[in-house]
């Protein structure tokens, strides 16, 4: 009887020992240092920052710019040329100077005001501004793209640290756990109630504990590291995450989801205009062996020597040219066999890119179905092992089971725990690749 009692209170004193443990060692997570950060403030900082965003914006803004530049040749353009000269005639002619001083004299100064504008040249800028916005319009919407991108690649970084977090706490918690147990089992075989094998196989399974908790612990911060790059911090910050209600959704008809892929997705879109873009460059390449006919204008004022022109003719010339290209030696159709095949090539694109969707789209919506069914299972496999658990260590302590059925219903608990817990963040991690796929908004 007095064994019995000196056991008893040797239990009570390994599970104070086993409770004061865990409040000796505060996370590190929880340090001052650390900044509280929502998934929404993940999100906004990636959209702030981002490099590869920045790199769209500029590529929206050089486009845009050239839409402007191709605009620019339905207008007059105005230039000023001045010259000095004494020499040959056309001497200076590699100067490029237009209007008055390039007139043909020995001793001439000159100065004009020159205009030139292009009066017809069958579609050439017509197709060039096509072409030019639609390439923009393309670069706005690679650059949604790469939005969405970054939100799911933030999205699915920030649910990988929540769940290395947790993993980390089920692996505090599993620790805490075996070492009371084998505080226990040492109990048990101090008193002469347990086997020493019962003792070895609790510390057997209590370093196994520790060792899958320094692997969660490298996790964590390899998780962490992921969700800066996602977010385009170069900065070593720690966080203190928050995590968001878990919320199941319903799956709308598989054939549902995939056209409204096909029509949101921006990078099939940005496909789209890429083709537009093509064809107007096809159209383009083709105008060019057609003539083009330009204007221009010249007004100012020179003082020629030697010259038989009267001087109220001496302050200005206009006059109207026409260029046709005769033979290029097969540049021109080269230029539109290259148009051309281009366009080909972009259609063939377009196809692959559609099929990649309907891809994307399709093993998105059967791992989230997947996932759905066996979070159901997952739940139910660890509320039967948690009480599987306490039937196995009430059934020993009253001596009426083994260790070993202890044992392994905390391994069973400890992997129900884990299967859980890791379903409901592939859950997580599944609605944001759906939303990807689909080229849905952000939740």
């Amino acid at each position: 009887m007095v064994l019995k009692l000196v056991f008893l209170a040797v239990l009570a004193c390994c599970g104070i020992r086993s409770a004061l443990a865990q409040d000796a060692h505060p996370d590190a997570a929880q340090s001052a240092a650390a900044q509280p950060l929502s998934l929404d403030e993940a999100v906004r900082t990636s959209l702030r920052q981002h490099p590869a965003l920045k790199e769209a914006q500029a590529a929206v803004a050089a486009a845009e710019a050239e839409v402007r530049v191709a605009r620019s040749a339905y207008f007059p353009q105005l230039s000023v040329s001045g010259i000095a000269k004494m020499g040959l005639a056309g001497a200076t002619g590699a100067l490029g100077l237009p209007g008055l001083p390039a007139s043909p004299f020995y001793r001439n100064t000159a100065y004009s005001v020159n205009w030139y504008q292009s009066i017809f040249d069958f579609g050439r800028i017509r197709h060039l501004v096509a072409m030019d916005r639609a390439a923009y319009q393309g670069a706005q919407l690679r650059q949604t793209s790469e939005e969405q991108r970054i939100v799911f690649e933030v999205k699915r970084a920030y649910f990988s640290v929540l769940e290395a977090q947790r993993l980390e706490q089920l692996g505090k918690d599993t620790v805490s756990e075996r070492s009371l147990t084998v505080e226990r089992a040492k109990a048990y075989h101090q008193a002469e109630l347990g086997s020493r094998l019962d003792l070895s196989l609790a510390e057997a399974s209590l370093a196994e504990a520790q060792g899958a908790l320094i692997r969660s612990r490298n996790a964590v911060l390899l998780s962490f590291a992921a969700l800066r790059a996602a977010m385009g911090i170069a900065e070593s910050d720690t966080y203190v995450l928050a995590t968001p209600a878990f919320e199941t959704i319903s799956l709308r008809p598989l054939e549902e989801l995939l056209q409204e892929g096909m029509r949101n997705r921006p990078d099939e879109q940005a496909l789209q205009f890429k083709l537009t873009a093509l064809r107007e460059s096809l159209g383009l390449a083709r105008s060019e062996s057609l003539p083009d006919i330009r204007g221009f204008a010249a007004a100012g004022e020179g003082r020629f020597s030697g010259t038989t022109v009267p001087e109220n003719q001496r302050h200005g010339v206009a006059g109207v040219g026409v260029v046709a290209p005769l033979f290029t030696g097969g540049r021109l159709r080269a230029v539109r066999d290259e148009a051309r095949a281009e366009l080909q090539g972009a259609m063939a694109a377009e196809d692959l890119l559609r099929q990649q969707i309907r891809l994307e789209v399709t093993q998105a919506y059967y791992h989230l179905s997947d996932l759905t069914e066996r979070l159901h299972a997952a739940h139910q496999q660890q509320q039967s092992a948690q009480e599987a658990l306490s039937l196995a260590q009430a059934r020993y302590e009253t001596q009426l089971g083994s260790f070993l059925d202890v044992l392994t219903a905390q391994v069973a608990a400890t992997h129900a725990e884990t299967d859980y817990a890791r379903i409901q963040f592939d859950y997580e991690r599944a609605k944001a690749q759906l939303d990807f796929a689909t080229g849905a908004p952000p939740r």
